[in-house]
């Protein structure tokens, strides 16, 4: 029987996994391009993991990434291109003597934020719901968004493993945004019953 502290170590060790795989994909698909699919396989491998699984694969995560690789990327590049066109805005309207354009900068930069966050969301419905079209995509990322407690879960995951690997940049190096993947499919997979398979 496993106790606390030897669920904890195996925990430790899948996320340094995941993480691992999540790089390893993500160079294979030259960043820009592997970035996205290797995001929705990664949270493919943990609900793996929290469904009992002992161990996952290259094998698998290779049949996840390319499952996904196209259908990822359509979602994730447009989300991409969206905050890049905010977060662009906000750089020149913070570096401007403009107060208006000021406001417009600060505005865009929370926009910036909510569609990263809107994107990420849909990534992550990616790996647990087979959407075939844009809107159905959106709408199980919206969906995401209406957990409260999986919102709350994910931003503070966020927030402390920004802090943690910010001060330790070690623990940056072998866990990466392994943490927050898991917060958000950990969270999301406790509260659904139908998640509870392999």
């Amino acid at each position: 029987m496993s106790t606390p502290l030897v669920l904890a170590c195996h925990w430790i060790c899948r996320l340094c996994w995941c993480h691992i795989l999540f790089v390893m994909f993500s160079v294979l698909g030259l960043g820009l391009f592997g970035v996205c699919p290797a995001t929705v396989a990664c949270c493919n491998m943990l609900r793996r993991y929290l469904n009992g699984a002992q161990t996952v694969t290259i094998k698998m995560m290779w049949t996840e990434y390319k499952t996904e690789f196209v259908r990822a990327n359509k979602v994730g590049l447009l989300f991409a291109f969206v905050g890049f066109v905010f977060f662009f805005y906000y750089s020149y309207g913070i570096n401007v003597e403009s107060t208006a354009l000021n406001i417009v900068g600060y505005f865009c930069i929370v926009m910036f934020l909510l569609t990263a966050f809107v994107g990420y969301s849909c990534l992550a419905m990616l790996s647990i719901y087979d959407a075939t079209n844009f809107k159905g995509i959106l709408q199980n990322g919206a969906v995401m968004l209406r957990d409260v407690y999986t919102v709350a879960g994910t931003i503070a995951a966020i927030i402390t493993t920004y802090l943690v690997e910010k001060f330790i940049p070690v623990v940056g190096f072998f866990y990466g945004l392994a943490p927050v993947l898991y917060a958000t499919i950990g969270i999301y997979w406790y509260k659904r019953a139908e998640l509870k398979k392999l």
